[in-house]
C-alpha cells in the first residue's frame, strides 16, 4: 500500500500539482515566520542579530560622516552606526509608525533626526558624505532616476546600497516558471541578478567601488563615475 500511494503522489501530473502546492505555502509561511520572528523579538526582526549586516555599513564609514538613511525603518542600523561611528545622521522615513519607533529608538542620540516625509520631498538643502540604501532600491519604481537624483541633490562621497538578489537559491526562478510569486516581498519592483544591478548603478552614472555577496543580497559602495 505504501509503495503503490508513493508512486501515485510521485507521478509527474500528481507530484507537479504537489509542488505548485507546497511552492505557495512556502511563501505564504515566510511571510508570516517574519512577523512572529519580529513579535517574538519585541519589534526587532533576528535578522539584525544573526545576520550582523550593520557592520557593513559601519565599515564603510568614518567618524563623524553626515549620513543620510533613506528609508531607515525603526532606526535600527541608524542607532549602530550612531554608536560605532559618531555620526551625523538624517533618517527618512515614510511610515508614521517607523518613524515613531525610530525616534524612540534613537531618543538618546542628539545627533540623529528622522524626518518622516518621501525622499523626494526633501527640500533642505545640504550635503552628505554618504547616503544608505539599505533594502530599498528594490521598493523603487524609477531606481535610475533616483540614483541620478540623489547624487546631484546631495553631492554624496558614496552611496551604501543593499539589495536582494534574485539568484540566491533555486526556489526563486523555479517559483517565478511555475507562475508562483517568488519575490521575497509583493512591493519589490525587482529583485536583482548581478548583471541588472551593475547596470542600473551604471546608467546612474555611478560606478562599483566594492560590492560583496552574502546571505543572498549584494552589499555595494558606489561613488560617481563623473
Amino acid at each position: 500500500m505504501k509503495k503503490l500511494i508513493k508512486n501515485i503522489l510521485f507521478h509527474p501530473p500528481v507530484a507537479k500539482v504537489i509542488t505548485k502546492l507546497l511552492t505557495r505555502l512556502h511563501h505564504i509561511s515566510y511571510s508570516y515566520l517574519g512577523a512572529f520572528a519580529v513579535a517574538s523579538e519585541e519589534g526587532l526582526h533576528p535578522k539584525h542579530r544573526l545576520m550582523n549586516y550593520h557592520m557593513f555599513f559601519v565599515n564603510n564609514l568614518s567618524k563623524g560622516d553626515r549620513i543620510l538613511d533613506i528609508g531607515c525603518g525603526n532606526g535600527a542600523l541608524l542607532k549602530d552606526i550612531a554608536l560605532k561611528t559618531d555620526a551625523r545622521a538624517v533618517g527618512v522615513e515614510l511610515s508614521e509608525e517607523n518613524v515613531t519607533a525610530a525616534r524612540e529608538m534613537l531618543s538618546g542620540f542628539p545627533k540623529v533626526e528622522i524626518i518622516n516625509t518621501d525622499i523626494w520631498e526633501y527640500s533642505r538643502q545640504e550635503t552628505f558624505d554618504a547616503i544608505i540604501l539599505s533594502n530599498v532600491l528594490e521598493h523603487i519604481e524609477k531606481r535610475v532616476e533616483l540614483l541620478q537624483y540623489l547624487k546631484i541633490q546631495f553631492s554624496p562621497n558614496k552611496i551604501l546600497l543593499r539589495v536582494p538578489m534574485f539568484e540566491r537559491e533555486w526556489l526563486v526562478p523555479y517559483k517565478k516558471e511555475l507562475g508562483i510569486e517568488w519575490r521575497l516581498d509583493e512591493t519589490h519592483e525587482i529583485e536583482y541578478t548581478e548583471a541588472e544591478f551593475r547596470d542600473e548603478i551604471s546608467a546612474a552614472g555611478l560606478e562599483l567601488e566594492k560590492l560583496v555577496f552574502q546571505w543572498g543580497e549584494m552589499y555595494a559602495v558606489a561613488k560617481s563615475s563623473t
